[in-house]
């Protein structure tokens, strides 16, 4: 089974690699290698080093758990639903679990917790400091960081941060900011390679194709993003906030 370290281990041409086999499953597993690397333009040795890197001998290693997998849940193929499926495939395991355990300390240990995002990411802020305070844990939803920060927020704070590229300058330009009060940054990003995920002190990722629409990312289905914002405020009663 593919863990989240594994994934983070793969370059943006390693997972564009690891989302097209994926998302052509029901294809890859009766193809050559030497058809597959001609479909996605790559070398052979490319694939091979994906799968390697993703814990199999090779590309006929996971080409045949593909298969067993698929003899096993013989059911829609429809290719967001295949990402879906591998998303919670991927973190049910331990790794998964200790981040999650990580970020829920993190966030009752602060005196307060600022939720933000742009976009659709924004809507999504909303939905976790909705469902943070009433968990019981006092939680703010901002928008807007341009306002100052001295005096408003200190080390005791916890950031929220949500975006799918991990690049929007807005909120890279915020963490920057609310890191020179060492504020606890968490950022729930698509991609531990980006910037928003490297400037973070926790970052939860769930690697979903996005494909940009003009200026924006929109394509990311957020079904991983809820059942990581869920899964936190479902330990809060471990910590004693009920």
């Amino acid at each position: 089974m593919v863990t989240v370290d594994q994934m983070n281990q793969l370059s943006d041409l390693e997972l564009d690699i690891y989302n097209y086999i994926i998302s052509h499953r029901h294809e890859v597993i009766n193809m050559k290698l030497k058809d597959l690397s001609t479909d996605l333009h790559v070398s052979s040795s490319m694939i091979t080093r994906v799968a390697k890197k993703l814990g199999y001998e090779g590309f006929l290693e996971w080409k045949a758990e593909m298969k067993l997998d698929q003899e096993d849940k013989p059911i829609q193929n429809k290719r967001a639903l295949n990402y879906i499926l591998d998303y919670f495939n991927r973190v049910d395991n331990k790794e998964f679990d200790d981040l999650i355990h990580q970020a829920a300390e993190i966030i009752v240990n602060s005196h307060e917790v600022i939720c933000s995002g742009i976009g659709l990411s924004d809507a999504i802020a909303k939905f976790a400091a909705s469902l943070f305070n009433r968990k019981g844990k006092r939680t703010m939803y901002s928008g807007d960081f341009s306002s100052r920060f001295r005096g408003m927020y200190d080390q005791n704070d916890c950031a929220l941060f949500f975006t799918v590229s991990g690049e929007t300058r807005e909120i890279i330009d915020c963490i920057k900011d609310l890191k020179k009060y060492d504020i606890k940054i968490i950022v729930i990003t698509n991609s531990a390679s980006s910037t928003a995920a490297k400037m973070s002190d926790l970052a939860l990722t769930y690697y979903m194709p996005s494909t940009k629409n003009g200026d924006f990312y929109s394509s990311a289905t957020q079904v991983p993003v809820l059942y990581i914002i869920e899964s936190i405020a479902n330990l809060f009663i471990e910590y004693g906030i009920y």
